[in-house]
């Protein structure tokens, strides 16, 4: 949310820059810039170092399963007995390969998961995970 703030603040401060044209507009809006570049790329950096370090997770459990956050913190926890469909859509093209699960829950919001692996382990256990929980897939 700070990050979303700071953002928006800088944004505003980029436009008041270019309506404005005050004597040093160069140097305040490459200021602005770069405080919006180095926040994205923060988020960008620690979202691909804590998916290296396996702090964001989904853990497949026979209840269910639990998708931890950017930080290790529990986001979704998701009870078989709650998901009516599994959606799969994958993609093996030699510069985009994913698998991404869409749980659709009955009484809450869908819970997406994205695998960016070929053949990851993942896959598999969580189509038996399901099937042994009795629902298939899309049809």
């Amino acid at each position: 949310m700070l990050r979303r703030l700071a953002v928006l603040f800088c944004l505003i401060a980029l436009g008041a820059l270019i309506v404005n044209r005050p004597d040093n507009a160069l140097s305040k809006g490459l200021t602005s810039t770069a405080v919006i570049l180095g926040l994205v790329g923060l988020r960008a950096a620690w979202g691909w170092t804590s998916a290296r370090l396996g702090v964001r997770v989904c853990h497949l459990h026979t209840g269910g399963l639990a998708v931890t956050g950017l930080f290790g913190q529990v986001k979704h926890t998701v009870p078989w007995d709650r998901v009516t469909v599994l959606k799969h859509m994958s993609n093996m093209s030699p510069l985009l390969t994913f698998h991404r699960f869409e749980l659709v829950r009955s009484d809450a919001k869908p819970v997406a998961i994205l695998v960016l692996q070929r053949k990851p382990e993942f896959v598999p256990a969580l189509k038996r995970a399901t099937e042994l929980a009795g629902m298939g897939p899309e049809r």
